[in-house]
């Protein structure tokens, strides 16, 4: 007499949809692919019933809890393991600009257009160019505005290099941020124009603070050190160790700012100053800065 499975198939069957629908392993090896269909059974057509039965019991418990878990385990205190994931800030893709300075030179760069907190970032004249621009576009996606400008003389700015300008671009680059409504401003400038950061620091610009990263004590006219005494913004001074005295210079920058420690880098054997290893410590100390 040929025995009736039926019922164990379509046991099964329920089972394995189930299976596919839950986020949990398959309670059987072959349950989640049937497409070479149903391998042959024992002898014992009840057993396997009661086995299907169980699974599928459990998988009903465990899909139960996890909705009422989800629905009110977060409202007793339960815990947030099922909480949805926290938003992420949208980074707006760079924008081209142009920023016109007082003597009517252009100076081109990248905007990234957030909230109301504005970072200027800008290189030196040293080859640190991509590293400043890596620092900016990695700051962008806190959400926050961001606009890296070119030196004039350099890349798509125009004019000639000078130190001369380099104050007076960076206050062209904050009042071109104010004109888009951003009220809170900070200043990031690598070497010579760290330099002309802490000058214009001094100055009444309203600056909410300035980050000085391998900061001179002077570089040409521009006295930073007699600026940093007088500052009337929080100023960070970012130096590394082994690189070409700015460890040094960072330190008097700070002692005669008189409010802040001097954030010193130490570059890993044989003192990598790749933006790979220096880029993210800068963010990181940036971000904090802003923040507090």
């Amino acid at each position: 007499m040929t025995r009736d499975t039926r019922p164990a198939d379509e046991a099964r069957a329920l089972v394995v949809a189930l299976a596919e629908a839950s986020p949990l392993a398959p309670p059987f090896p072959d349950a989640a692919d049937e497409s070479h269909g149903p391998p042959p059974r024992p002898r014992g057509t009840s057993r396997g019933i009661a086995v299907a039965a169980s699974t599928f019991a459990l998988i009903v418990g465990v899909a139960a809890g996890t909705w009422w878990f989800a629905s009110t385990g977060r409202q007793i205190g339960l815990g947030t393991s099922v909480a949805s994931p926290p938003a992420v800030a949208v980074v707006s893709e760079a924008a081209e600009v142009a920023v016109v300075a007082e003597d009517d030179t252009v100076l081109r760069g990248q905007l990234w257009r957030g909230d109301d907190i504005g970072i200027i970032v800008t290189p030196g004249y040293s080859e640190d160019a991509p590293d400043a621009y890596q620092v900016a576009a990695t700051l962008a996606r806190s959400g926050h505005t961001v606009f890296f400008y070119h030196l004039r003389g350099q890349q798509s700015s125009g004019g000639f290099v000078g130190s001369s300008n380099l104050t007076d671009d960076l206050r062209a680059a904050v009042a071109d941020l104010r004109t888009r409504g951003i009220d809170r401003i900070f200043v990031i400038g690598y070497r010579q124009s760290a330099t002309a950061a802490v000058v214009l620091a001094a100055e009444p610009s309203g600056l909410d603070g300035v980050v000085a990263v391998f900061a001179y004590e002077r570089y040409e006219d521009l006295d930073a050190l007699n600026a940093a005494a007088a500052s009337t913004a929080a100023i960070l001074f970012i130096g590394a160790e082994g690189n070409g005295g700015a460890a040094t210079a960072t330190a008097n920058l700070a002692a005669a700012n008189g409010k802040t420690d001097p954030y010193i880098l130490s570059a890993r054997p044989p003192a990598a100053l790749s933006s790979d290893h220096f880029s993210p410590k800068i963010v990181r100390a940036v971000m904090q800065f802003v923040g507090g």
